[in-house]
Parts: structure tokens; sequence; C-alpha cells
């Protein structure tokens, strides 16, 4: 195909080792695929200027299964989809075609919402979500983490709410208590959480990752509960936590025996 072919315009980029063409349009992507042909079945000499239609007209149809996108399995698709790590190159996929975007839906594992009020019509399309990064929602209610405990009761891994205000121990005792697989957890920066917080978290059994840095109001009876709940823990964050003394660490150090990283800058 030249410049001045009809459906140039359409190309989003030609792969001239393999002979792929790829448009842009889901309209023309279905046809795209009778140009997968061995040489010997392409025009001995295309003119400089060829529409589509006299392309077809040239070339032999190609078989019924070529022209379907059957062809190519949802594995192989999937494939190409992790190799898209751009958020905009994502989203372009997913919209070439109802099947594209059923498949990109159910391959998403992360989410980073900049608004918490979508959350629900978010999770109410992607159901396989393990990682909730609220770093970019500054407002946070205990409503938003109700609804995620219960979209993603079964599949929530980890939540970021360390840039995050305006939430209680309520919201993070439905987190605790429905998501059984959570094994991350970041508060940082929860100035208004108190040890009731920290009771509610000590309810997350299999947690693994716990950061609070900057939560100044918990002392050593929360961090107390913490380590008698969560004994799996491998990492814990207390910087600048400056409620917590000795006898909160030495809890967290007789009860927590896969701990492998602790921070404790700052602590008085």
């Amino acid at each position: 195909l030249e410049k001045g072919d009809t459906i140039a315009k359409e190309v989003l980029f030609f792969d001239g080792k393999y002979g792929t063409l790829v448009f842009k349009s889901a309209a023309i992507l279905r046809f795209s695929f009778a140009f997968f042909l061995p040489p010997s079945r392409l025009p001995s000499s295309p003119p400089e200027v060829l529409s589509m239609k006299r392309f077809r007209a040239t070339v032999s149809p190609p078989s019924a299964c070529l022209c379907s996108m059957n062809v190519l399995s949802e594995e192989i698709l999937l494939t190409i989809l992790e190799k898209l790590t751009d958020s905009s190159d994502r989203k372009s996929w997913s919209l070439v075609c109802r099947y594209f975007y059923v498949l990109e839906s159910q391959h998403r594992k992360g989410l980073k919402p900049r608004r918490s009020d979508f959350l629900p019509s978010l999770l109410g399309r992607y159901r396989n979500i393990q990682c909730v990064d609220f770093s970019l929602c500054p407002r946070v209610s205990d409503d938003s983490l109700l609804a995620l405990s219960r979209l993603c009761r079964s599949t929530l891994a980890s939540v970021n709410l360390s840039q995050s205000k305006f939430f209680t121990h309520v919201g993070i005792s439905q987190l605790t208590i429905n998501c059984a697989s959570l094994v991350g957890i970041d508060i940082s920066n929860g100035t208004q959480l108190t040890d009731v917080a920290a009771e509610a978290i000590s309810k997350a059994g299999n947690l693994q990752t716990l950061r609070m840095g900057r939560c100044k109001q918990i002392t050593d009876l929360g961090i107390g509960c913490i380590a008698v709940g969560c004994r799996k823990l491998r990492t814990l964050g207390l910087k600048w936590c400056l409620g917590i003394g000795d006898l909160g660490i030495g809890l967290v150090a007789i009860k927590c025996k896969e701990l492998r990283s602790l921070d404790l800058s700052y602590v008085q």
C-alpha cells in the first residue's frame, strides 16, 4: 500500500517483517486479514494508487476462517495486551471492538481512580481488581471503602490510602473483615486515625505489608493489637509514629516472627 491509498489514513502501523497491518477502526480491522496473504497470492504489480474495492477484486479471497477475529485465540490477545504498558494504549486497544473491551476489563488487575465517586461504576466493569491506589483521591469516605470491600471481596490484595482523608476505622474494618485475601495496607499520613483503627487493621490475619507513617495518634495499645492479630507481617513502616514506644515495638518483635523490614525512623 502507498500513501495515496484510500485506506491508508486508517492504518495505525505496518510491520514489514511479518506483513501485518493494524487499522484504526474496528470495522476495517475485520478486513485486515485479507492482507495476511503469501506473496504468491498478491498482485504481481499493484498500481500506485489502489482502492480497497479494486484490491479485493485483484486478490483471491482468503478462507472463511481468516476473515474472522476468531483466528486469534484469547491467549494471544492477552499476550498482546500485556505488552501495552501505557494506559492510553490500553484504552485505545479496548475500544477496537466489544470483544477487546471485555478482555481488557477481565485482564486489568490494578486501579488508580482520580475520584472515589466513580469507584462503584469502575468496579462494576473491572471485576478482577487486586490493587487499588487512592493516592490521587484526597477524599475517600467509609462508603467508598464499603463498596470496595463488597465488590472486590474475593480478589482485593492491597489498598493504598496514603494520600486520602475522611475515612475512619469503620471503613478500614469493612476492608479487613470482608477481604480475606488482603495482604497490603498503606494508611500513611492518617493523622486522624487512632488505636480504634489499629484494632480494625488487626482483623486482617493474612496481612504482610503495613505502612503507617505519620499516624501520630496510634499508641502502643494499637500497635500491640496489630502485633497479636497480624502475625504474618513481613514489612512494617512506623515512621513518625510518635505515640509508639518500647512496649509496642517489643510486642511486634515477639509476635511477628516473619518480620523482615521495620522502619522506626523518627520514633521516640
